[in-house]
């Protein structure tokens, strides 16, 4: 019996630990299992660019980005990940695929102020990512592979499919509105004082989270062209730091993060926090940070336009532009009925 389980679980390997997969087996990617599956779609899948990042990434298609540059890629979110986390799979990727073009990666805004070393997630199958046979007994005795394993084993003598990586982790019947964004946003009743700049401290936690996890990558990498968007977070966000006196230390840190960027000649670097439009209509959100799918869209049009790109020329009046607005908007009102 086990012995069955071990082969029919390598031939299938419903995770990709061993193989790329199989041309006549359906593959049953579960959304909620992106980190058993990232590593192996990593090391085994043949591509030349990647689109990767946390949740604020899963709506998008690689079709698109495919289409619009010229490529063939795999998209690997990391549900809530840190910038570390993001990283060290980046650094996996490079390491294991020496075909590597683009790689697109969403920069998420709460996180700039994080902790170099701050792992979001803890819970790690790390039997899938070192390269220890002898630790895969995990894989071989866990109840949910098997079933898994069967399940993309019977699924493909009925109806047979590809690998979608435009679904793959999607949420894309899930519709925006003010009604869903306040569902999940308790607004402070009171206004904290503003705290007008940050401390050496903060200032120091900054540059070794983005020195280590957005920037030594593609020092090392100097071949591979980097592309970065600031993850564009809705103006329900925006009261939630001014409300906690945040605000414009967050544009602070996020002037920080964009210096740095700019000094890296691999590195194109978009944020669309300028485009008021798109940041106060709530019809675009379903919660105060993630964007709804035709926003991920637009998102990748607008980078391969060249459209919002920040550049050592405008950054200064990005900054300054963001500030005003940002600091002088009426929030009030989109509480009005």
């Amino acid at each position: 019996g086990i012995f069955f389980n071990i082969v029919l679980i390598i031939f299938v390997d419903p995770y990709f630990h061993y193989h790329k997969p199989l041309k006549n087996i359906n593959y049953f990617m579960i959304n909620s299992q992106q980190r058993y599956l990232n590593n192996g779609i990593i090391k085994n899948f043949d591509y030349d660019g990647i689109i990767t990042g946390t949740s604020m990434i899963e709506n998008f298609k690689i079709t698109l980005f495919n289409k619009k540059f010229g490529i063939s890629s795999i998209k690997i979110p990391f549900q809530g990940a840190s910038y570390k986390e993001v990283n060290d799979n980046i650094k996996d990727s490079l390491k294991y695929n020496k075909n590597i073009k683009i790689i697109l990666r969403g920069l998420d805004y709460n996180k700039i102020l994080c902790d170099s070393d701050y792992m979001a997630y803890s819970n790690y199958p790390a039997y899938l990512y070192d390269n220890n046979f002898f630790n895969d007994y995990h894989y071989f005795c866990d109840k949910n592979v098997t079933l898994i394993t069967l399940y993309n084993i019977i699924t493909s003598f009925f109806n047979r499919k590809k690998i979608n990586f435009d679904d793959y982790s999607s949420w894309r019947d899930i519709l925006g509105g003010k009604e869903k964004v306040f569902s999940n946003y308790k607004r402070n009743s009171f206004k904290n004082e503003e705290k007008s700049f940050l401390s050496e401290e903060e200032i120091k936690i900054i540059q070794e989270n983005i020195k280590q996890n957005v920037i030594d990558t593609p020092l090392k990498y100097s071949n591979v062209k980097f592309i970065y968007f600031i993850t564009p977070y809705s103006i329900a966000y925006w009261d939630s730091i001014n409300r906690e006196g945040n605000l414009k230390k967050q544009i602070e840190a996020e002037e920080i993060m964009i210096k740095m960027l700019l000094n890296v000649p691999n590195i194109e670097l978009y944020s669309f926090y300028n485009n008021y439009e798109l940041i106060t209509n709530l019809n675009n959100y379903k919660d105060p940070q993630h964007y709804i799918w035709t926003i991920s869209d637009k998102i990748l049009e607008w980078i391969s336009e060249g459209k919002y790109r920040i550049t050592k020329d405008n950054y200064k009046e990005y900054i300054k532009n963001n500030l005003e607005f940002y600091s002088n908007y009426n929030y009030d009102k989109i509480f009005e009925k």
